[in-house]
């Protein structure tokens, strides 16, 4: 009889383990995707386009000011690497300038150090949402020379492919050699 009992609990067992089983298992899931821009910021919180355009064009900045301290100090690099970061009469003019100026005193790496928008211009609808169009910041930035001089930068960013985040160029930068950063507004 305890065998008998030790049976049919024991099919008992595996009678509610199967079913909890086929109860639990999820039914099949369509995943949907959209086409459109991603902007998604920490768990539990958004970026605004704002936001999202501010890290992006920031990215940009300091490719820029990469690029532009090598072809400053390497006469054989080539100008034309400046096409991936600006844009405009203000690239052709840069690369006229550094032709003409390689290896300048304060040529080396140069860092951001601090950064903050000024002002932007970034087209969205009524609901918030990135709508393609041209999209502008201005920035002030401190720049850290290999020379230990900071200076400040007002480099001006345009993004005519946006939402596209890899559409910024520099178009415009207001660097007076020699201002100090503390003239920026940090």
């Amino acid at each position: 009889m305890t065998r008998h009992i030790a049976a049919l609990a024991t099919l008992t067992a595996a009678m509610y383990l199967t079913a909890s089983c086929s109860i639990l298992t999820p039914e099949p899931v369509t995943l949907e995707t959209s086409t459109g821009p991603t902007f998604t910021g920490p768990p539990g919180s958004g970026k605004s386009p704002e936001q999202q355009a501010g890290e992006a064009a920031l990215v940009k900045v300091n490719e820029y000011y990469t690029v532009l301290a090598r072809l400053s100090a390497d006469p054989a690099a080539n100008p034309a690497d400046l096409d991936n970061v600006a844009a405009g009469n203000f690239l052709q003019s840069t690369k006229r300038d550094i032709t003409a100026h390689r290896i300048e005193a304060n040529a080396g790496e140069v860092k951001v150090l601090k950064n903050t928008i000024t002002r932007h211009n970034i087209p969205i609808d009524e609901n918030g949402v990135p709508t393609p169009g041209t999209a502008t910041i201005e920035m002030d930035v401190c720049l850290a020379h290999a020379t230990d001089v900071l200076e400040l930068g007002k480099p001006i960013l345009t993004n005519t492919a946006w939402p596209d985040p890899a559409g910024w160029r520099v178009t415009a930068d207001y660097t007076l050699p020699g201002t100090p950063c503390n003239a920026g507004l940090f």
